[in-house]
């Protein structure tokens, strides 16, 4: 009846795709009072598309996801022989937001093509404009402007330069400062649940348009900048986007107040790019497209899907282990302040050079240092930049791996290459952190 992957209906492969869609499905059920229960069965949907997908996992993965689950069971031993109660339903939630909000957001991969082929564009103008055009669009659609935009500078320049790479990795990066689609905003959000997410988009989108400014200055200092061959903006590309990010903001904060902004994006993203395409294409090809999305985008997903869920169970083994041996209201830090917040932001930055991706720190980090303990706006605002800075600069990230496969260019000079960046946007951390600290008299 099963078989591997190979156009059968009823193939493992397509499996896991119904999978994650009714898992995501069952999540956006949940929101509605009184249905709570179809929140474990959407964790138990993840978890079998996990374990079904599992074989055809990247060998990458499959490391990070075993030393995560090693370290979690680890923790569960520890916690139980310390008399910890474990609940097997708050084990396997842990990060199912995040997974189901990535779920969502990939139908916005639906979108027609808003990238139109103009003339390229020469110098600092080709810089800020390609920056703009991935940045703004990646903001939505995610990893796919990059490819959106990358091509078209592929066919205008024949090959791309290493700047022309830099600027593709650092544009869709720096979205992870303030896009509530993005996932870094999905864990910030789920670690620091009572972040006010307005001030984290104050201070995350300068920071993302400096990000911009450090390419120039760098660009400029390497005698590249004057030769860069850009793309040039399309505005009009970027009409539904901002469109479906001011819904976002009016549905949290004057329709939906009390739904987390997290599940908000989750019900909206799919919902909205439906409806654009059975108003421009007619019912008949919005199904096609969304089966095919079912059979061809979510059975892909399985590797951030388990990665997410290994973290989560990380999370909160390393909790109740830490709970059962130091007490339940133990921290790693007497006070989050400055000093500590940037110093856990170093931290993840460290792992992520190492390989590991950023959740994996963050997943740490929670663990140590509870979100009742401190500032949820100040915790959210690590997990952001550690995200934003630390999938830049380490090889094994996976937009650093993206592109190192797509347009065959080594993933270790791309992180190279983003080296000195990584320095730099942490001195803007630094001082954006002081800040938001201050503000929130962390």
């Amino acid at each position: 009846m099963f078989h591997h992957q190979d156009g059968s209906a009823f193939s493992l492969h397509r499996l896991s795709g119904y999978g994650v869609a009714l898992g995501c499905g069952l999540f956006l059920l949940s929101i509605i009072p009184g249905v709570g229960w179809a929140y474990a069965l959407s964790a138990i949907c993840y978890w079998t598309v996990f374990i079904m997908a599992w074989p055809r996992l990247n060998a990458r993965n499959k490391k990070q996801i075993r030393l995560l689950l090693g370290v979690a069971i680890i923790a569960l031993l520890t916690a139980y022989f310390n008399g910890v109660s474990l609940n097997f339903f708050s084990l396997i939630e842990g990060n199912l937001g995040i997974v189901a909000m990535l779920s969502a957001v990939s139908v916005l991969g639906l979108l027609p093509d808003p990238v139109k082929q103009k003339a390229p564009i020469l110098g600092a103008k080709g810089v800020v404009s390609t920056w703009s055009s991935v940045h703004l669009l990646g903001s939505v659609i995610n990893m796919s402007s990059v490819f959106l935009v990358g091509d078209k500078l592929q066919r205008n320049t024949g090959s791309l330069s290493k700047a022309q790479y830099s600027i593709l990795v650092r544009a869709l990066t720096s979205a992870g400062f303030w896009s509530p689609f993005f996932a870094a905003m999905a864990v910030a959000l789920s670690i620091a649940p009572h972040a006010e997410f307005h001030q984290l988009a104050i201070i995350g989108v300068p920071m993302a348009m400096l990000s911009c400014l450090v390419s120039l200055w760098e660009f400029n200092k390497r005698g590249t900048l004057a030769s860069f061959s850009g793309f040039p903006l399309a505005f009009h590309s970027l009409v539904f986007p901002l469109s479906l990010a001011a819904s976002v903001l009016v549905f949290h904060y004057f329709i939906m107040p009390d739904l987390p902004i997290l599940s908000i994006v989750t019900l909206l993203s799919p919902v909205s790019v439906i409806v654009l395409l059975m108003l421009k294409s007619g019912a008949r090809y919005t199904k096609q497209r969304l089966t095919d999305h079912v059979h061809i985008r979510l059975p892909n997903m399985a590797n951030e899907v388990s990665l997410f869920l290994s973290a989560g169970l990380l999370t909160k083994a390393v909790s109740l282990a830490l709970a059962g041996v130091l007490g339940a209201n133990w921290s790693l830090f007497d006070s989050f302040g400055f000093v500590e917040a940037f110093s856990c932001f170093v931290g993840i930055c460290a792992i992520a050079l190492l390989g590991l991706h950023p959740i994996v720190g963050i997943s740490l980090m929670s663990s140590l240092v509870p979100a009742h303990g401190v500032d949820n706006t100040l915790l959210a605002f690590v997990c952001l930049c550690s995200w934003g800075v630390g999938t830049a600069i380490s090889p094994l990230s996976g937009i650093n791996l993206s592109v190192a496969g797509k347009y065959a260019v080594d993933n270790f000079q791309l992180a190279r290459s983003n080296l000195l960046y990584g320095v730099l946007m942490s001195l803007v951390v630094a001082i954006a952190m002081y800040m938001l600290a201050w503000v929130v008299g962390a």
